[in-house]
């Protein structure tokens, strides 16, 4: 049905939003189901101290999006009931093997039943994504696993290494030999991606490298937003003159902590960058980004982000898909293209660490570490506390079997310096 004043595209696009706020109520983004899971995890633990409990299933996995918090508990129905109901909780479901329970925060509380036999089964079985299941389940050990007395020996039986629960997803996973040294949060030696006062930013540079600096890390990158961004405040040629002399000073002044001039560069409709290349090669490197215009077929999206892709001063592509996670849909992009694109033009891709970006999806992680591909997990900072953001990045990345060494923010400062001063060599810029 089409309503008088609103074009069909117009009603798509409402009825679109509508239908994806829906499908994600009661859903929550893991950095803010954290505090609240932690939380009600001790007090099981304290009240069911006689039992065998582990948190499980999507939190335990790491996933961005928690849709429920789940366990794995030897106590029965009756005694989860008893705590819950006391604890102005009410009863969802109920079955045999399973029994959950919602309170006045809205989040749904599973509880996986199980004997202190088939504790670690259960247990392993419930914390990880299917398709690791579907390799494991054709594994010669698969049926012998009920009995096994801890999640050690079910790893053991079905030939696999001690693999965290944050690298049971993919199949690729489940046929590893190795545990990968996963990238953890002390690997960070930089801020890459971060906003100032000279855009939408809420700190002036001086406070964000001195903020860097108490917190251990030897490098600042400032990529403030560009021209075309107005609404927040982008910088004129004139003002990233003037910004680069102001940074000059501060590098005088805070040495051997070093700022690098950025911008973060919106990618145009027709896929240039909103400065000329004579603006551009001031500075030390550019992260692009699309900002505008963010409902696209995949192939307009594609064509954008390619021609950003081959554009000389792109160094990093900045979060790919736009995506707002449980609020907006990233437009549509064929993400094998694209990293093959990077691996071709030296384009590091950004694992935006906002923790309602994580941007790229770490699912696609390693493609692109597989063809060479650097990420780089950057906060998007846009105030002092958004360095924290880092964190949520590292737990995404981690999903994935990120190293350090495949990730730009963890380069020291001589390594990345030394990345530039190649990556300039090699595209002859």
């Amino acid at each position: 049905m089409l309503f008088k004043g609103f074009g069909e595209k117009t009603q798509k696009n409402v009825q679109d939003a509508i239908e994806f706020y829906f499908k994600n109520q009661g859903s929550h983004l893991y950095a803010e189901i954290e505090t609240y899971a932690l939380g009600v995890n001790k007090k099981l633990q304290e009240h069911f101290s006689k039992h065998q409990l582990t948190l499980t299933g999507e939190f335990r996995r790491q996933l961005e999006i928690i849709n429920q918090l789940e366990w794995v508990i030897t106590a029965n129905t009756d005694e989860l009931k008893a705590f819950f109901l006391a604890n102005q909780f009410t009863v969802e479901t109920e079955s045999a093997t399973t029994v959950s329970f919602k309170g006045p925060e809205n989040i749904k509380l599973v509880f996986h039943l199980a004997h202190p036999d088939s504790f670690a089964a259960t247990l392993f079985e419930t914390s990880a994504g299917e398709d690791f299941l579907a390799t494991c389940r054709k594994k010669a050990g698969w049926d012998k696993i009920r009995n096994a007395k801890d999640e050690a020996a079910v790893l053991t039986t079905l030939q696999l290494p001690g693999l965290p629960s944050f690298l049971r997803e993919q199949s690729w996973q489940a046929t590893l030999t190795d545990i990968p040294a996963v990238i953890q949060s002390t690997d960070i030696k930089a801020i890459i991606h971060s906003h100032s006062n000279w855009s939408d930013g809420s700190h002036t540079v001086e406070e964000m490298a001195k903020a860097c600096i108490a917190k251990g890390f030897e490098y600042l990158v400032i990529s403030d937003h560009s021209k075309s961004a107005f609404y927040a405040n982008g910088l004129s040629e004139e003002r990233i003159r003037e910004q680069h002399r102001y940074i000059d000073e501060l590098n005088e002044k805070l040495y051997p902590f070093k700022i690098f001039k950025s911008i973060e560069c919106d990618i145009l409709n027709d896929g240039s960058l909103d400065y000329s290349n004579s603006i551009l090669s001031t500075f030390d490197l550019v992260i692009t980004s699309v900002h505008s215009n963010l409902k696209m077929t995949e192939e307009k999206a594609m064509q954008r982000l390619l021609t950003a892709i081959e554009n000389p001063y792109t160094t990093i592509l900045g979060h790919m898909t736009g995506r707002l996670i449980l609020s907006r849909k990233g437009y549509p992009v064929n993400h094998s293209a694209i990293i093959d694109a990077c691996a071709a033009h030296k384009v590091t891709i950004e694992l935006n660490a906002h923790p309602r970006r994580l941007d790229m999806d770490w699912r696609w992680i390693h493609e692109a570490i597989e063809k060479g591909v650097l990420i780089s997990i950057d906060p998007d900072a846009h105030t002092i506390e958004g360095y924290d953001d880092c964190r949520f990045g590292v737990l995404a990345a981690q999903k994935a079997g990120l190293t350090k060494s495949n990730n730009l923010s963890s380069y020291t400062l001589k390594e990345f310096e030394s990345f530039l001063a190649a990556r300039k060599t090699v595209k002859k810029i």
